[in-house]
């Protein structure tokens, strides 16, 4: 017990000094703008539970774009590839691609840049005074904790030359790490190959799958509404995705829905839709994966599908809150 009692206060002494918020505010936004504007060509190792994995990184911002390749370094091929809005996945090891729509075009390392006034209604900002050492980089935590048990929190060790993060993670509102990305390495290079951004995946023969198509024609034709008044508390409707002209008054199938840091998608679709060749079937109730979590329910004849990285109960309360207009 005296062992115990004393690796605890050391690791309460090693802890930074944590300031307020306008400090935190100010390195968040030199970290967004970094992340927005540069190239980098770095290695991390991401942990999720117990599963470690290490990952090279190749990302670039042309003209306002992103492209970025990940690129697992166990041997099994794994790769991923964004541009823009879309997200391909190459899984040599099981023969699948696996394409989706995203709803914002974020690299693989997330910036913050829903901070505003409203934030700390619902999550506490702050940061270190002084800089720590992270595997080599001097970097200064900043610290975004929920105040509830409705959302995530966030850590991100900013560097203080080059204001990128080399190491964030997400914190459940109990202090719980679930996952973390840490560098052991990163280049910041002016000019990216476009060959580095090619996937190497001999794709011949391969299962392709898409989730959220673009472009299909919608079966939906049940107007479905979120309602504000049964959506957690600080999560609003963001956008829709698929929008339609006015010349085609569809329904709309999806639905981005935000607290202003997290961030969770709506998908609608006939009750039937996972019956057509190639379609994801999504299983009825809560699916975790990683730090992902996702429910699905059926009403009025249509399956309601919430996705994002915000605790299982937070899911559930906004699938709910999807209704029938």
């Amino acid at each position: 017990m005296v062992r115990l009692g004393a690796a605890c206060l050391l690791a309460v002494l090693s802890w930074p000094v944590l300031a307020g918020s306008t400090d935190a505010r100010a390195l968040i936004g030199r970290m967004n703008e970094a992340l927005a504007r540069r190239n980098y060509d770095g290695v991390f190792v991401q942990q999720i539970g117990t599963r470690r994995e290490t990952w090279r990184i190749i990302h670039r911002m042309r003209d306002g774009r992103m492209t970025e390749r990940l690129i697992s370094t166990d041997g099994s091929g794994r790769e991923f590839v964004r541009d823009g809005s879309e997200a391909v996945w190459y899984f040599p090891d099981r023969k699948v691609v696996l394409v989706e729509q995203r709803g914002r075009a974020s690299g693989y390392i997330t910036a913050l840049y829903g901070v505003d006034a409203d934030t700390e209604k619902f999550y506490q900002l702050r940061s270190s005074e002084q800089p720590v050492r992270v595997r080599g980089f001097m970097a200064r935590l900043v610290t975004v904790e929920p105040r509830d048990a409705l959302r995530y929190g966030y850590r991100y060790w900013i560097d203080e030359k080059t204001s990128m993060p080399v190491r964030t993670q997400l914190v459940a509102a109990s202090g719980e790490v679930i996952a973390e990305i840490s560098f052991i390495s990163m280049a910041l290079p002016d000019m990216v190959d476009e060959d580095l951004l090619k996937p190497d995946a001999d794709t011949t023969g391969f299962r392709w799958m898409r989730r959220d198509k673009p472009g299909a024609p919608s079966s939906v034709r049940t107007a479905f509404v979120a309602r504000q008044d049964l959506l957690p508390p600080g999560f609003r409707v963001k956008s829709f995705p698929n929008l339609p002209a006015a010349a085609d008054p569809a329904p709309r199938t999806r639905f981005i829905i935000s607290d202003g840091l997290a961030w969770v998608s709506v998908f609608i679709e006939d009750a039937s839709a996972g019956e057509r060749p190639g379609a994801m079937r999504r299983a009825e109730g809560l699916v975790q994966m990683g730090t992902t979590a996702a429910y699905s329910l059926t009403a009025a004849g249509h399956r309601i599908t919430v996705v994002g990285d915000v605790p299982a109960d937070t899911v559930r309360s906004i699938a709910a809150a999807i209704q029938p207009e």
